[in-house]
């Protein structure tokens, strides 16, 4: 299995620094929780910058059940992100209760945002491998190993890297993030519980990331 990064996530953080141009150039938009700032197959002339709260970016599959395949907070790119791209790959949607975006049309972008909106790119890429490998794996391992990233990407990461993580995330969300049914994810989370390696409910969870790490690799066998 590709090991977990450790890099510490951005904790409590949800307003971005802000971009390296002013900020009057580009206009900001708002959103509340469950509106839709873009949606899959739509023109993809836009870039998003995520200033403030988190969004579900996530796709139909052919079954009609929708899988999540990241979350976007405070920093991160989303929308469009290469030129090859004519339509967007996936729906946005906000998780929070506000959601605050700098709005970028694709051809407005200077040389520095197109490097950063490039790189965000091949982040992108490296959660797609990351499903992808996950989809290998049993619900138990796919579980463990989405708190992880979540943990490393939004926790709070003390020296002992236990985690304090506390994100708008529904047994539903989880479902649709590792493509199992709701029932299997809760049942998998109490299972984690009853391990000892998660602790909490409704939004708010507390783990280690080397205990969950080694969960997800045992689970992985099993």
């Amino acid at each position: 299995m590709t090991p977990i990064s450790s890099t510490h996530g951005l904790g409590s953080q949800t307003t971005a620094a802000p971009i390296n141009q002013s900020e009057t150039s580009y206009p900001s938009r708002l959103l509340t929780k469950g509106d839709t700032l873009y949606r899959d197959g739509d023109a993809a002339d836009t870039t998003y910058r995520v200033e403030e709260g988190l969004l579900k970016l996530s796709i139909d599959l052919l079954t009609g059940k929708e899988r999540i395949i990241s979350v976007a907070g405070p920093g991160d790119y989303i929308g469009a992100l290469t030129p090859a791209h004519h339509h967007y790959d996936e729906t946005a949607e906000a998780l929070s209760q506000e959601v605050r975006v700098t709005v970028m049309a694709k051809e407005s972008l200077s040389d520095s945002l197109k490097e950063e909106v490039a790189a965000a790119a091949g982040q992108h890429m490296t959660r797609l491998r990351n499903n992808l490998e996950d989809g290998e794996l049993p619900v138990p391992s796919r579980l463990a190993r989405t708190f992880v990233r979540l943990g490393e990407r939004f926790g709070h990461v003390n020296e002992d890297h236990n985690v304090r993580l506390t994100l708008p995330l529904t047994h539903d969300n989880f479902a649709a993030m590792v493509g199992a049914a709701r029932e299997t994810t809760t049942a998998v989370l109490s299972d984690m519980r009853d391990e000892g390696v998660l602790e909490g409910t409704r939004g708010r969870y507390h783990f280690n990331l080397n205990d969950l790490s080694d969960y997800a690799s045992s689970a992985a066998f099993q």
